[in-house]
């Protein structure tokens, strides 16, 4: 997106970056990318149950490029469960908050 800074510093994002609503909006964007669909049908309600181009390839897609994107890791059982906008976006945000 024009005009956001998603500059780096050693931990992933800078701190100012790591507010909910611009977490939110880069997620939105990695999902469009990896899933190919349009930003705009991608809601914090959008999910594995609510679209098809979600399978299990492109689930393990959009994970690797949001660790990549933030900066963070997740577990094994994070992966099985980050199957929504909404979860994600919470599992990056504890993260963030945590410095992990």
């Amino acid at each position: 997106m024009a005009g956001m800074d998603r500059g780096r510093d050693g931990n992933g994002w800078r701190r100012s970056m790591s507010d909910e609503s611009s977490i939110v909006a880069r997620v939105r964007e990695l999902l469009a990318q990896v899933l190919d669909v349009p930003i705009g049908s991608i809601g914090t309600e959008f999910s594995t149950a609510t679209t098809s181009s979600w399978d299990s390839l492109n689930h393990l897609m959009l994970i690797s490029e949001v660790e990549s994107s933030f900066g963070v890791l997740f577990s094994n059982q994070e992966i099985v469960d980050l199957t929504s906008v909404d979860r994600i976006v919470t599992a990056i945000g504890r993260h963030l908050a945590s410095g992990r």
